[in-house]
């Protein structure tokens, strides 16, 4: 973000310095030395020591650029635009990408919380099942089932952690600083109601797409500014001077000068390549502003799609986990009164915890499907 506001506010300034060249200009030149003239004699003049001293100032105005100076405003207006649309999109890019780390994190959170507890419960199963061994009242291959359950909760127990160490720190990174307690997802933010109306704000508020066209604006300035380039130009100017010992010792003249000016490159090998870049320029600038035409196009039906996929995912997820607790508490009594095994609860407690991780991803996905849709359509 400080990159990008660092080149919107170069745009900014390369606008100003485009205008001023509209604007008078002021400069002095100055020179002092020290030699010695030998005049030969001229007008009785002999050879002596001087001080030559030359001062003048020169203040400008131009009255007619042929078209330079509005082409060049024009062109850094568009520049301007440029780099406002692409802070506009890098704050847009960031949100989104903050929002799929912040999902991330909450996910990886819930996985550990989860392992956490499959591994206790786990592995006090496997207490239990060696005590029972010991006094044979359990077979051998009810304990290496239970061991290695308890190898695969600590499996997924350690993928969880790496997930969640790797989350943390990619939100850190993204914020600023080092995150703690996170609220969770909250209410999903409003995105358009179709796909057409989703299209039509995209090609109105895309950034993307206004960088596009900010693009033709000033290849198309820059083609003006080309064929203005061999126009004359006109310009007022004052000129004040003051010389001493230039010519010869003790020489004085001082001088003020008010008049017009005119220039004209009337043969310019070079002036008829440089309209043929700027209108190639200009061809490349409308080539890429339709590929960004699609590209955005395809962009807004993926994420429209994405965002649906994600809304039936979680309404699927949901029922997942509603079954599987379900079938975890119907387990859970069958264990208890000896119609399954310890085992069988295990297992139900492993599939509640993937209904439950499926769940996170799926809310989760859901969340970063309408950040990235209304980032395309200009509503973030």
């Amino acid at each position: 973000m400080d990159a990008a506001r660092a080149d919107a506010e170069a745009a900014e300034a390369r606008v100003a310095q485009a205008r001023s060249s509209a604007l008078p200009s002021a400069r002095v030149d100055a020179m002092i030395g020290a030699g010695r003239i030998d005049p030969g004699g001229f007008f009785g003049l002999t050879a002596d020591d001087v001080t030559p001293r030359i001062a003048q100032v020169t203040v400008e105005y131009p009255l007619f650029t042929g078209g330079r100076t509005t082409a060049a405003v024009a062109q850094a207006r568009s520049g301007a635009d440029a780099a406002r649309a692409g802070l506009d999109g890098t704050r847009r890019q960031l949100t989104v990408a903050v929002v799929a780390a912040y999902a991330d994190v909450l996910t990886a959170r819930q996985l550990v919380d989860s392992y956490t507890r499959m591994e206790g419960a786990v592995a006090e199963i496997v207490r239990g099942a060696r005590l029972r061994f010991r006094v044979g009242d359990a077979a051998s291959t009810e304990l290496a089932q239970a061991e290695a359950r308890l190898a695969e909760a600590r499996a997924g127990l350690i993928a969880a952690q790496g997930r969640k160490a790797s989350a943390e720190a990619q939100l850190n990174r993204l914020v600023g600083h080092e995150v703690s307690a996170l609220a969770p997802l909250g209410e999903l933010p409003a995105v358009p109601e179709s796909l057409v109306e989703a299209m039509d704000s995209a090609r109105a508020h895309n950034a993307m797409r206004a960088q596009a066209q900010s693009g033709i604006g000033a290849a198309r300035a820059g083609v003006r500014g080309a064929e203005a380039a061999s126009r004359p130009s006109i310009g007022t100017f004052v000129e004040a001077g003051h010389v001493r010992d230039q010519f010869f010792p003790n020489y004085r003249a001082d001088s003020i000068t008010i008049g017009a000016r005119a220039r004209w490159t009337f043969l310019d090998p070079g002036a008829s390549a440089r309209v043929r870049e700027a209108r190639a320029s200009l061809a490349a600038s409308e080539a890429r502003a339709r590929m960004a035409d699609d590209a955005i196009e395809q962009a807004v039906i993926e994420a429209w799609h994405a965002l649906a996929s994600a809304r039936g995912m979680v309404a699927a997820s949901r029922d997942g986990v509603t079954a599987a607790n379900e079938a975890l508490r119907a387990t859970s009594l069958e264990v208890r009164v000896g119609i399954k095994p310890q085992l069988a609860q295990l297992d139900a407690e492993r599939e509640a915890i993937a209904a439950a991780a499926r769940l996170a991803e799926a809310e989760g996905q859901l969340h970063v499907a309408a950040r990235q849709l209304r980032a395309l359509t200009g509503l973030e």
